[in-house]
């Protein structure tokens, strides 16, 4: 047995950004809470999810279809005032008879939703006014003999008004082949199209968990209509498909999966369950901010765990990835090891292989909701925690025994619900490592004995031979922290920007770098001491892998000198105060 602290259980006031949190939690409804974990609210709904608007009310499925003929179908969708009042609602989609229940009216409304005119995933951009457009994520049974000889639970899309009525529909089944499965995955979804076991077994094929319209950005100012702001960004987390749905063309102009032979630049995003275009104006604007799950999904080659090529793909930890649409680029990343989580023994400590949702905050910081383990985080730029809840409410049913499944976190300003401010109490890290029990036994009390020609090596894992050594890491992040004023962090985003007229200095490395700290430390002080008009930049090439094939950096730290956007110099490895003085006197001065 493990015993965790639960609530909040790490909060920096001054890091975080800071603001009321609504969870949607499994089987105990919507919560609010203040970022030290007070309840504010509680709602008998069952939010898969549940979202705020910029008036405080909030939009949720009500409850759920039997799971005896139907898969997490909600029955209807509401908006619902502070007082619990139903200010409006859609359920007639579909009429459904189910043997054995009073026949009636249902939306199917699943794993997502979006109110036209409130970015209800980020708080900095929702605007004043408030459509009467409602974008879900619904479900149809359908029989599509070309796809299976199976029934198919086909992933449908609506946008509805505030009277109910439909406006705009695009049924997947209907655009099978847009999205681009191989012959070998074809084969696989006619024989086993991810079968549910209901009354009338049903395949879940494409797993839709999330929509949004892609809202103003950068890609479509400059002429891509892929990128319309009315167009539409989907994960189809079992078929492993991230793509965007062209309003007018109604047609799927943009994918990234189902297979993996576009991933050249980095390892590939498997079973994504989240995934957002960042608005304009939030740091990594026009980037994807993708939940790369890890989860089992996909249709494709046999394999030991899929023998029937069904769930082939499959990745024991997460990976929250910020992505250029365009270049595939890896802008900013975050894995297990940027909280001391050695790959692949202790990746399973960050991973969520199914739901989960982010948020790029309007203060740069993101939130992260790690749905199995009833947990969310927020973090910087620099991948620093400055706030942990854990969720405290367990779900105890005959299926799922003593389970605190979160689905999403999101983080709205005080004033959506009505108050300007809330007496926030900041929350210090208790240090885990040595907790105990009164009675038990003290740690460390006896005296190690040497062994001749024997030494501890507590920097690799003795099992997967890989570096391991977390106090280097952790000074490593502390060096670039407290450097970050004077040497700017770049990434394969902006790096060719950056350097094209540059007079300047570049340094490439990576928090693994056991010399770039000290490096860093060095050149901090000779720029401030004696040059403080150079210009200097960090860019870390694990988390910027393409800069690091494209310039062929073998080993770093590297540090480049540029004149007027032409390389002039460079040097690898550490170095003399003087040297680095005497080069930047020779080729930058």
């Amino acid at each position: 047995m493990r015993i965790y602290p639960r609530g909040t259980v790490l909060y920096n006031k001054d890091k975080a950004y800071n603001g009321i949190n609504l969870i949607s939690a499994a089987k105990d409804g919507v919560l609010l809470i203040s970022m030290c974990g007070d309840e504010l609210a509680r709602y008998n709904l069952n939010p898969m999810p549940a979202k705020m608007l910029s008036n405080g009310n909030i939009i949720s499925p009500t409850e759920f279809r039997t799971s005896d003929f139907g898969v997490s179908d909600g029955i209807s969708l509401v908006e619902i005032n502070k007082e619990g009042k139903i200010l409006w609602e859609f359920s007639r989609n579909k009429f459904i008879k189910d043997r054995g229940y009073k026949e009636k009216w249902m939306a199917r409304v699943h794993s997502d939703f979006q109110r036209q005119g409130h970015a209800l995933d980020y708080c900095h951009s929702y605007k004043e006014f408030q459509t009467n457009k409602t974008l879900m994520l619904t479900h149809d049974s359908v029989h599509v003999s070309s796809i299976s000889d199976k029934d198919l639970l086909d992933d449908v899309i609506l946008e509805v008004d505030d009277c109910g009525n439909i406006l705009w529909k695009f049924s997947f089944s209907e655009h099978f082949d847009e999205l681009n499965f191989s012959e070998e995955a074809k084969n696989v979804i006619y024989r086993n199209p991810n079968l549910r076991i209901t009354e009338n077994p049903i395949g879940n094929y494409l797993d839709l968990t999330s929509i949004s319209y892609l809202g103003a950005n950068k890609w479509y100012d400059m002429g891509d209509s892929r990128f319309h702001p009315d167009n539409i960004l989907f994960t189809a987390r079992a078929a492993n498909i991230i793509g965007i749905i062209d309003r007018k063309k109604n047609k799927i102009v943009y994918t990234l999966g189902p297979g993996l032979d576009k991933y050249s630049k980095f390892s590939p995003i498997i079973g994504s369950a989240f995934a957002t275009l960042i608005p304009k104006g939030l740091e990594g604007e026009g980037n994807l901010l993708i939940y790369d799950n890890g989860g089992p999904c996909g249709y494709g080659p046999a394999t030991i765990f899929a023998p029937k090529g069904l769930f082939p793909f499959v990745r024991g930890y997460t990976r929250i990835l910020e992505l250029n649409p365009l270049t595939l680029d890896i802008n900013w990343m975050v894995d297990p090891r940027d909280f001391g989580f050695s790959i692949p023994l202790r990746g399973y400590k960050f991973y969520s292989p199914y739901g989960g949702n982010l948020e790029r905050l309007p203060n740069g910081n993101t939130l992260i909701t790690l749905t199995t383990e009833g947990m969310a985080l927020e973090v910087t730029r620099e991948k620093e925690l400055v706030w942990l809840w854990t969720s405290p409410y367990r779900m105890d049913t005959e299926n799922m025994l003593n389970n605190s499944l979160v689905y999403r976190v999101y983080r709205y300003p005080y004033n959506y619900w009505g108050i300007d401010d809330y007496p926030e109490r900041e929350i210090k890290e208790i240090n885990q490592s040595y907790f105990k029990l009164p009675g038990a036994g003290e740690f460390s009390t006896a005296k190690p004995i040497n062994v001749e020609g024997a030494e501890l090596n507590k920097d690799i894992d003795p099992l997967s031979q890989e570096s391991e050594s977390l106090k280097e890491l952790r000074v490593s992040k502390e060096i670039y922290s407290r450097n970050h004023h004077r040497i700017k962090t770049i990434s394969s985003y902006d790096f060719y920007e950056k350097t094209k007229n540059l007079t300047g200095i570049v340094i490439f490395g990576a928090i693994r770098c056991t010399h770039c700290g000290p490096l860093i430390e060095l050149m901090t002080d000779l720029l401030d001491e004696e040059f403080p008009k150079i210009s200097c930049y960090y860019l870390d090439i694990d988390a910027n892998n393409s800069i690091a094939r494209n310039l062929e950096i073998t080993s770093i730290p590297l540090v480049n000198f540029y004149k007027n956007g032409e390389l002039v110099y460079y040097f690898k490895g550490e170095n003399t105060y003087d040297n680095i003085a005497d080069v930047i006197d020779k080729y930058l001065i």
